[in-house]
């Protein structure tokens, strides 16, 4: 019997992680808050406020019924659990749990219905835009509101993410973070923005799976009344968000953003050939790269690994020092399947000279 509620209740909370952490293949489906009432809650694209003032409103009350919806479902389920309860704790046992469960359900949907009567000007986020109006009439907000619409519409805009769980959206003069259950926002010519840290995730970010670089940045205003907030994006994305920002993006801690796959690549090229033997030329002159012509060449190539000298395996190159070390792991990523990042550093490249073929053992620098 225990094992049956263990059950019903694993299967019951799935579901309901689902409905609060949609999927990527929910979202894609429809089968989200958003794409089923989508008639009710109008247009994201043209009414962009409103939008989330109603997704925010009927997402916590749908929310805070998963509670007295489990113990519905056990009720109807395991009937013998509440007539457990009432006989050996109190009478009313199963009803007071029932009541109980609808409490959180209660309260926010007094909120909620406190939001709809007064025209939404109670809702957190007309009281968010109430700082930029310029007078303070209750409906002061919807002017504000209307500009940040207007601009949502353009095309231009800078949008990171795919779905109401987590997305940061850059207008030409707001900057904004949309959640499950709130939508922070400021005007881009108060904003201070500033990096606070990074992080290498090693799962799918934006259906690539390759690692990506994630940074967290401060945003702060100048202005009185604006709370602070942090937002999260990838490094592939800094450089979009970096052009709709009105002030410089601060970087006190010097943090190296990693702008690309290749840029992770050229790091952890350069960190592995630095573990190989240096190399000696027997010529003291260098010349420029031949790829960048503004660096020496510091690079020259020795075959070490033990692999034989046939097609598939590493040759003996006897070309005289042509590359810096930048421009030879660009050209060797760029000869790999980019399909499979994750076998790069293990393949081969062919001499961007004389095309024998090489790996990273054979890479060494210049003493």
């Amino acid at each position: 019997m225990i094992s049956g509620v263990l059950m019903i209740s694993l299967i019951y909370w799935m579901c309901g992680l689902m409905v609060v952490f949609p999927p990527c293949a929910a979202v894609a489906a429809g089968f989200t808050i958003e794409g089923l009432l989508d008639q009710w809650l109008g247009s994201e694209s043209i009414t962009f406020i409103q939008y989330h003032m109603r997704r925010t409103a009927v997402t916590c009350i749908l929310h805070s019924m998963l509670l007295p919806g489990y113990v519905v479902t056990l009720m109807m389920t395991k009937p013998w659990i509440f007539d457990f309860l009432d006989v050996h704790y109190h009478s009313q046992a199963s009803t007071l749990l029932l009541l109980a469960s609808l409490l959180p359900s209660a309260v926010v949907g007094w909120i909620v219905s406190n939001w709809w009567s007064s025209g939404w000007h109670k809702h957190p986020l007309a009281t968010s835009l109430v700082v930029y109006a310029p007078n303070n009439s209750p409906d002061a907000w919807k002017s504000v509101a209307a500009d940040i619409n207007t601009e949502y519409r353009r095309v231009d805009k800078f949008i990171s993410g795919v779905s109401s769980v987590y997305r940061v959206v850059a207008t030409d003069n707001w900057l904004m973070k949309v959640t499950t259950y709130r939508v922070q926002l400021i005007h881009l010519r108060d904003a201070v923005l500033s990096l606070e840290g990074s992080h290498i995730t090693q799962g799918p970010v934006r259906a690539t799976p390759t690692p990506a670089q994630q940074l967290t940045i401060n945003v702060m205003s100048v202005r009185e009344g604006v709370p602070a907030f942090c937002i999260r994006l990838s490094s592939v994305e800094f450089g979009e968000l970096e052009l709709k920002a009105v002030n410089p993006i601060v970087n006190a801690r010097q943090i190296v953003i990693q702008q690309s796959l290749s840029d992770l690549f050229l790091e952890t090229f350069t960190k592995t050939i630095r573990l190989n033997p240096t190399a000696t030329p027997p010529s003291s002159e260098r010349q420029l790269c031949f790829g960048c012509m503004q660096t020496p060449a510091n690079v020259s190539l020795e075959r070490r690994c033990n692999a034989t000298g046939s097609s598939t395996g590493c040759q003996e190159c006897r070309c005289r020092p042509m590359w810096c070390v930048s421009c030879l792991g660009k050209w060797f990523a760029s000869r790999q399947d980019q399909h499979h990042p994750e076998s790069w550093l293990a393949s081969r490249a062919p001499c961007p000279t004389c095309r024998s073929t090489f790996c990273l053992l054979d890479v060494s620098l210049i003493a």
